[in-house]
């Protein structure tokens, strides 16, 4: 298996990122996504009546933790993770080592998590 960024012309993955943290400077008070404008509002309620919306919550099936490349610790995560995929799949597991190598303190952009 390639990751969906390898096989998509675009360059686009699987997944993209809403930083919630940057869209609470868009606060509003009204309807069920209260946090924000109406306008960021509507925007996530069509992301989530799509289905293409994953809050992440925990103990959800969707529950999450993503890791970006520049996290001082990615490196480590991803090179376990790359082992532990490469035994089902070891094309997987290569392209994922290959993300590793680029990873932490591989990352020109490499920061402590916030």
């Amino acid at each position: 298996m390639k990751l969906d960024r390898d096989v998509n012309p675009d360059g686009l993955g699987k997944y993209a990122l809403i930083n919630l943290r940057k869209l609470n400077g868009a606060s509003g008070d009204s309807g069920p996504f209260n946090r924000w404008t109406p306008e960021v509002a509507d925007a996530l309620r069509t992301l989530e009546e799509a289905g293409a919306l994953e809050w992440g919550k925990t103990g959800d099936p969707d529950e999450f933790f993503p890791i970006k490349l520049k996290d001082e610790n990615a490196a480590y995560a991803l090179v376990a993770y790359a082992s532990a995929a490469a035994r089902k799949d070891p094309e997987f597991g290569a392209a994922v080592n290959e993300l590793a190598q680029r990873a932490g303190q591989n990352s020109p952009y490499c920061k402590t998590p916030d």
